[in-house]
């Protein structure tokens, strides 16, 4: 598996993904939009390493969190994120 996909199958990990959630940018991006499968509240998801990327991984990872947490706000379950390192 390619560190690209390890990131995102990580993250999908952390929000009990379901088993169509591809390991790509636009599955991500659907998956952290939906969340329906996860009970009300806050979805906190703690960035993986991201180390093993190049800089334009980095940043298109970090820009679908940010659209994610953009778009659902103001839903039942906002999405939020925190660099573990």
């Amino acid at each position: 598996m390619n560190a690209k996909r390890a990131v995102i199958a990580a993250i999908y990990t952390q929000v009990d993904a379901p088993d169509w959630a591809a390991t790509n940018l636009d599955a991500l991006a659907d998956v952290l939009r939906d969340l329906s499968w996860l009970p009300i509240g806050p979805v906190t998801i703690n960035l993986p390493d991201l180390a093993e990327l190049t800089d334009d991984q980095r940043e298109a990872v970090r820009s679908v969190l940010a659209q994610a947490v953009r778009e659902t706000a103001a839903t039942g379950r906002p999405v939020k994120w925190r660099a573990t390192r």
